[in-house]
């Protein structure tokens, strides 16, 4: 059955502009400092810009404040960029990140995953909590879409390149759904009792290949769009932690070639997850927790990621590495590549400690 409602305004615009508390005599909540929100580096990581300005109404604001979940950048344009934050919903930029506009109708909550439709860059998708929410009017307003009832929250979500009807959505509690109508309804074509599905993505050259990075068993991966999926979980077990899968990665390049990251450190494979071997990095395996990586969209040899304390590059497939100073002290919790001729790279504050 078709489930689909309006979401109601979220917050008003001055509500937002008080919480983020630049120039307003207010303060963001459980924020330690003014080096949140989302950084760019058009240079390798050499220098970083800190993109602070959101525009509230007729008033500009700061969401230097903020901690940034997710990421997603527009695959049709790349200065739309659009952040899933901790508790301000979503926002996003047309501009390449010179300016920020809170989302209408939902400018609170934590957002854990946003998907862009690859053909029609109105179309977005966002989880919030326990539904899937839609725009299709860049993100002037928003429907939901799907409604769990039960107490779980929506992890992960990505949209089909090759037919942007298909969305997959997965869930703190090991689901795996699929629609195939743009949201209109939905069906569960796998779980993993209890395992939280951490990341859903599309293999950029075959979409009926999809994998699911679970927080412990491992990878799931469908050759079939959905309808069989086999777990990628032994090939993994001499790696300590490595099933525990944070974030994958794939070469958009490179066919069947795959990053995941996880505490082990880095393991990758070229062959679709059949064998796996570990890169060699500056951080020890099971020395940090790692959260974020990108594979540079035009060079593939050029490899980045992210500890909570440096941002680590290669330019040579992970063959040496090159560590420089990370643009806040609050950790990365997410990074991507835009898609311009010459990329850069944005990355997302985590949350602050609290």
């Amino acid at each position: 059955m078709k489930i689909r409602f309006r979401l109601g305004l979220l917050a008003a615009p001055l509500a937002l502009l008080v919480l983020l508390g630049q120039g307003c005599g207010g303060s963001a909540k459980k924020a330690t400092g003014p080096d949140g929100g989302v950084f760019k580096t058009s240079d390798g990581g050499d220098t970083w810009r800190q993109l602070q300005i959101i525009n509230v109404g007729a008033k500009r604001a700061s969401i230097a404040d903020m901690g940034i979940v997710t990421l997603a950048v527009d695959p049709q344009d790349p200065k739309a960029v659009y952040a899933g934050t901790v508790e301000n919903g979503v926002i996003y930029t047309l501009d390449g990140g010179d300016s920020w506009q809170p989302a209408s109708g939902l400018s609170t909550g934590r957002v854990n995953a946003l998907a862009i439709d690859p053909k029609n860059k109105c179309v977005v998708y966002a989880t919030l909590s326990n539904q899937v929410v839609k725009t299709t009017t860049c993100a002037r307003d928003w429907s939901r879409v799907f409604f769990d009832p039960r107490s779980i929250t929506f992890t992960a979500l990505t949209v089909d390149w090759f037919n942007p009807q298909v969305v997959y959505a997965g869930t703190s509690d090991g689901d795996i759904l699929r629609s195939e109508n743009g949201g209109e309804s939905w069906r569960s074509v796998r779980r993993i009792e209890s395992v939280r599905i951490n990341q859903i993505v599309v293999d950029p050259r075959d979409s009926r290949v999809v994998y699911a990075a679970t927080n412990g068993s491992g990878i799931l991966k469908t050759s079939d769009g959905g309808q069989n999926w086999a777990l990628i979980r032994n090939e993994l077990q001499e790696f300590e932690n490595a099933r525990r899968v944070n974030l994958i990665a794939l070469d958009p390049n490179t066919p069947n070639r795959i990053y995941t990251i996880s505490k082990y450190g880095i393991v990758m494979s070229d062959d679709g997850g059949a064998t796996w071997r570990a890169l060699q990095l500056p951080t020890p395996p099971g020395s940090v927790d790692m959260k974020a990586m990108a594979v540079h969209p035009k060079d593939p040899k050029r490899l980045v990621y992210a500890t909570d304390k440096a941002v680590i590059w290669s330019i040579d497939g992970g063959q040496t590495w090159t560590t420089k100073k990370l643009p806040t002290s609050r950790g990365a919790a997410y990074m991507s590549y835009d898609g311009a001729d010459q990329p850069s790279l944005f990355l997302g504050a985590a949350p602050a400690a609290r």
